[in-house]
């Protein structure tokens, strides 16, 4: 009897969130829908509450070397709002993030179908870091070309625009960016985007966070939520096993995925600074996978070829 596959309640929450906000922007091109009308970079609630990209604003500040106080005010509230949240946009919002996302399984099944036959893709790592340095090259370009340089060449706004009107030609940077992902994986979130730079600066002290509940953790671990993140955070190594009591990394998007792999339910959405709680030893103890012998003798996370089928 085969086991029963678990059902990743965050991953499709997320995804099912990114869909409906792509969904009111196309709604909300008519007119009979007027509760929500705009773009990825500035939208107003029920005709009344303006919205806007805190770096779309900037950038258009910069471009236009003045200050327009409702623009502001405008992207205050979103700043305010991921502030608290941290990189959720990305997460939970992003409609390119949707597509990467969906591309991923699609990738990881032709990985593993060329595993079968011997074969392998050749994986591509940037640096994290990257990202800011475009970042910091997106606000210098709109300061000196007097334009708002990321929301111009943005595949968040090309994909947006492409199904809130048509497809247009600029859709191709959005196809090289799901080739890309090919050998790069999740390269453009990780290492490329500025806007996820920007969020993860905003967010960098957000109170929701995954928190690590330590009475559920155990003596076996499988690092799973390390395998899983999609940011590449090593949950595991530099949190759970350090004591902390949330996921204290500026990268972390809330997905969710994390919580999914972890068979423990160690992982909860909610409330945390992830500080390092001064009742928890840091340990580092042998890997294991569930259910393993605890004489493994492995101190690194295994990589994905060496799981169980189950657990990829």
């Amino acid at each position: 009897m085969r086991p029963r596959r678990r059902i990743r309640r965050w991953t499709w929450a997320h995804r099912v969130t990114a869909a409906f906000f792509l969904l009111i922007l196309v709604l909300g091109r008519f007119d009979w829908f007027p509760w929500f009308k705009g773009s990825t970079a500035a939208t107003r609630l029920f005709g009344i509450l303006w919205l806007a990209d805190p770096m779309a604003a900037l950038e258009v500040s910069l471009a236009t070397r003045s200050t327009h106080p409702p623009l502001l005010i405008a992207a205050g509230l979103l700043i305010i709002f991921y502030t608290l949240v941290g990189r959720a946009f990305c997460g939970w919002v992003c409609p390119l993030g949707l597509l990467l996302d969906l591309n991923a399984g699609l990738v990881e099944r032709l990985r593993h179908w060329l595993r079968r036959w011997g074969r392998r893709l050749p994986e591509v790592h940037l640096p994290a870091g990257t990202k800011y340095w475009l970042l910091g090259l997106a606000f210098g370009l709109s300061l000196v070309a007097r334009l708002p340089a990321f929301q111009v060449i943005s595949p968040i706004n090309i994909l947006a625009r492409a199904f809130i009107f048509a497809p247009g030609p600029e859709l191709l940077l959005v196809g090289a960016i799901v080739l890309l992902e090919v050998f790069v994986p999740h390269g453009f979130c990780r290492a490329l985007c500025p806007l996820g730079a920007f969020y993860s600066l905003v967010g960098r002290f957000g109170l929701v966070r995954v928190r690590i509940d330590h009475k559920r953790e155990g003596k076996a671990h499988c690092h799973l939520c390390t395998l899983h993140c999609p940011m590449g955070i090593r949950v595991m190594e530099d949190h759970t096993l350090a004591g902390r009591q949330a996921i204290a990394d500026p990268e972390c998007t809330r997905c969710g995925a994390c919580i999914d792999a972890c068979p423990r339910k160690v992982l909860q959405l909610g409330l945390g600074l992830g500080s390092t709680s001064k009742s928890s030893a840091v340990f580092r103890p042998p890997f294991c996978l569930p259910r393993a012998s605890p004489r493994c003798a492995s101190s690194s996370p295994p990589s994905a070829d060496a799981l169980p089928r189950r657990h990829r």
